[in-house]
């Protein structure tokens, strides 16, 4: 081992993660102590052997394999991905991010690979979504039974002497609704999640899409002194797309940017074409989002809470419902923070259903 080496091998003997160092045949010649606890193996077992056909030949691996044999010592290499890596000897396969970095030892060609063990953070991750998903199931009846009560109480006519009984009954059956919708939000987070919802899809023209969403908006911009517009060509802007699916994830989008823009502000819809599809795009002008966590808006339970604002109370599942339903329908969802202030939100699909596959 030449010297460059033993220094590497000390450094990385005392790192809190896995590290494997290949050379440019492949051959291993660093196995850290710590992956050698979490792979189980001895170095003595691996140094000198070819890793991605002898120590981890199982196909999660080949796309790193591929990427190196393709780049080492031609092109930079940094490529990071995450699966699952069985073992014989555990029950459950060991959950794993690994990135892959290039770098020379003077003057050879050598890969890294940084592997940190996540499996404790998937097994409760796993934990929450199945406890999630039976809350949520358990929730709608009596959710359901709640919302009917109501219903049948606001019809007495003897309310009619009773104005402060009718206000207590609306809030009481407005704040059901809303919580029947979150419910509602959440099993379809996870069907979104595992490809198990059915798109309906219909051609629409956005256009009407949009003012259908500033005109049902203005009664919530009024309550908090905000105003809604609409930017919208003059031409039809069409699109095959599950119209109800879309419309709720919409909801979401000018729901946040009435609630974040200041009073006496505008949130502004557009729709157009680009050359992927079409889109709509809900701005606003609010603080805008630290661009640390614009990446990370849409995963679940996300959200910028900002201690001096009162109205930071979004537990993270709107924006990630947004994105699902985007993607369901093979677009994205994305955020984007000019510098003159405020966010743009832009909700983005194809304007044709994709062709179905032959089976």
């Amino acid at each position: 081992m030449i010297p460059s080496l033993t220094l590497l091998n000390t450094l990385f003997d005392s790192l809190p993660l896995g590290v494997v160092v290949l050379n440019a045949r492949g051959e291993v010649v660093i196995f850290n102590r710590e992956e050698a606890r979490l792979a189980r193996r001895s170095r003595d077992r691996v140094i000198g052997r070819t890793f991605f056909t002898e120590i981890a030949p199982c196909m999660n691996v080949q796309e790193l394999g591929m990427n190196f044999t393709r780049n080492i010592g031609r092109e930079p290499i940094d490529v990071t991905i995450d699966f699952a890596f069985p073992f014989p000897f555990l029950e459950q396969p060991r959950d794993v991010t690994v990135r892959m970095l290039s770098f020379d030892v003077d003057g050879a060609p050598h890969a890294c690979l940084l592997i940190q063990d996540i499996s404790a953070q998937r097994s409760i991750e796993r934990m929450k979504e199945t406890l999630t998903s039976l809350l949520v199931h358990d929730f709608k009846n009596p959710l359901a039974v709640v919302l009917s009560n109501l219903q049948f109480a606001r019809e007495d006519p003897a309310l009619a002497a009773r104005p402060d009984l009718v206000r207590a009954l609306t809030d009481a059956d407005r704040s059901a609704h809303r919580l029947h919708s979150m419910v509602v939000g959440l099993l379809d987070i996870t069907r979104l999640e595992r490809g198990e919802m059915v798109l309906h899809r219909e051609r629409v023209d956005l256009r009407d899409l949009v003012r259908q969403l500033v005109e049902e908006a203005r009664a919530l911009g009024r309550t908090r002194g905000v105003d809604l517009a609409a930017d919208l060509p003059p031409g039809a802007i069409e699109a095959e797309i599950d119209a109800n699916l879309v419309r709720r994830a919409l909801d979401n989008l000018v729901e946040n940017a009435v609630r974040y823009s200041p009073k006496g502000g505008v949130v502004r819809l557009r729709a157009a074409t680009s050359d992927s599809g079409v889109f709509i795009e809900v701005a606003d002008q609010g603080p805008g989002i630290p661009e640390i966590v614009r990446k990370e808006i849409f995963e679940k339970y996300v959200q910028v809470r900002k201690a001096t604002d009162p109205r930071s109370d979004n537990r993270g599942l709107g924006l990630t419902f947004v994105r699902l339903a985007a993607r369901a329908h093979g677009g994205d969802a994305t955020v984007d923070c000019p510098a003159v202030g405020g966010s743009v939100f832009r909700f983005q699909v194809p304007a044709r259903a994709p062709a179905p596959t032959a089976t």
